[in-house]
């Protein structure tokens, strides 16, 4: 046996691999246990029409259609993993649970026509912090289960706002207004972009993006929450 086989076979002694749902030991290639895959809360909204997520953005001039894949309820395996997504460095989760989301969606027209997906993004102070941004990993995910481009530099956050969890809901719009940018819309003449974030509340933060990208002349915007609070 290897140097590196005695110390890796140590490492999964002290230090296994855990499912970030419900905490069991799962094998090297694993994210999370087929137990949870099976019970998570899937919203089915890649096949509902007028859903409750396209309910939030029906307003919006450029908005083509929009959906979440799981429900996020309080003290539930979904907000434990995204908690871990989002501050436990655990951007794999978002990976998983992304690839999964492809593959529900894949079955509808959701993604018919979509020419680039866009995470909504961190301030570079934030990135910093955290390393990566939580919604490029879910993203990413998509992008790679149906091969369609991932777009991480026309859309950038240039304020560096407060978080919005602990916020009401006129708070949330108010202080997310005015914090996004778009850059060299002209690329994005005639696109239909896919946004892209981790949990949906409000859509504040949605509609802050669409609102930076009325810029982009003939554009049509679909977006897509991994999880949406009930």
């Amino acid at each position: 046996m290897t140097t590196t086989a005695v110390v890796k076979g140590v490492l999964d002694l002290l230090f296994p691999r855990c499912c970030p749902a419900c905490g069991c030991a799962v094998e090297d290639t694993v994210i999370i246990c087929e137990k949870c895959l099976r019970r998570l809360p899937i919203t089915e909204q890649s096949h509902i029409k007028g859903n409750i997520t396209e309910d939030l953005f029906a307003q919006e001039p450029m908005f083509e259609r929009g959906g979440c894949y799981l429900f996020f309820d309080k003290d539930s395996s979904v907000q434990t993993m995204m908690h871990k997504l989002k501050y436990n460095e655990m951007p794999e989760v978002g990976y998983a649970l992304g690839k999964e989301a492809a593959y529900e969606f894949l079955q509808s027209d959701f993604l018919d026509d979509v020419d680039v997906i866009i995470p909504v993004p961190l301030h570079r102070k934030r990135l910093r912090q955290r390393g990566y941004n939580q919604s490029e990993w879910i993203a990413r995910a998509l992008s790679e289960i149906a091969e369609i481009p991932l777009d991480t530099a026309h859309l950038t956050r240039e304020v560096d706002n407060p978080k919005q969890a602990m916020l009401r809901e006129r708070e949330r719009q108010a202080n997310v207004a005015g914090i996004f940018k778009v850059n060299h819309p002209e690329e994005l003449y005639r696109k239909h972009i896919l946004l892209v974030d981790d949990v949906i509340t409000t859509g504040a933060t949605l509609r802050a993006c669409m609102e930076a990208m009325h810029v982009i002349r003939g554009a049509k915007i679909s977006v897509f929450g991994l999880a949406k609070a009930r």
